[in-house]
């Protein structure tokens, strides 16, 4: 039986790639506290405009990242939206390039609701102190306890508690449908039973 650790991976952009564009939350999407609680529908889609300010025009992509959280488009959107996964929604979102350029049919992976799931005394963490209110872990492992009492279909993405710097854990079993939709030269997946903090630099 497998591990937690070998089921869960984490995803980050590729460090200096030259054709990433940068996006930011416009104020209105800020005010609405996206990342941090459900979102309403009746408010319309989120927006995110360019922040890179390289004139690179918008170029069509499957999947972004703003900071950690995925941005994908309907293609991938609907490899998802089937599955009832708790404290998480894919919200409708539109990008605005550094041309003005209007992109709409994109979702953003809201997960909004985060898991008290990392053993952090199993795990490796960088001065660890149990008073801390996040710590900055260096390898993972997750509580079985926890996990273990989640049907599989609610826990397909995590957005683990008490993590300094935050990101997603995403099932393997995601991983596995978006993953042709993902440019390689621009994100890596890291299996968690193999991740080190510091690996999206190497």
């Amino acid at each position: 039986m497998k591990s937690y650790e070998e089921e869960y991976f984490k995803v980050f952009d590729v460090p200096g790639h030259q054709h990433h564009l940068k996006f930011k939350a416009t104020a209105d999407t800020g005010r609405r506290r996206y990342s941090f609680t459900k979102l309403n529908a009746d408010d319309g889609p989120i927006c995110f405009r360019s922040s890179s300010d390289s004139g690179l025009s918008f170029t069509k992509s499957d999947f972004l990242l703003h900071g950690f959280f995925p941005v994908v488009s309907k293609k991938v959107a609907k490899e998802v939206m089937s599955y009832d996964i708790n404290g998480f929604q894919l919200f409708p979102t539109e990008l605005v390039s550094d041309n003005g350029e209007k992109n709409e049919d994109f979702f953003f992976f809201n997960a909004y609701q985060k898991l008290d799931c990392i053993d952090f005394r199993e795990s490796e963490i960088f001065s660890y102190s149990p008073e801390d209110c996040s710590h900055e872990v260096q390898t993972y492992k997750l509580k079985v306890e926890v996990l273990d009492a989640i049907p599989i279909e609610h826990r397909l993405i995590i957005r683990p508690e008490k993590v300094a710097g935050g990101g997603l854990l995403l099932h393997e079993n995601i991983v596995s449908r978006i993953k042709n939709y993902v440019d390689k030269e621009k994100y890596r997946f890291f299996k968690l039973s193999e991740y080190e903090l510091g690996d999206r630099y190497r």
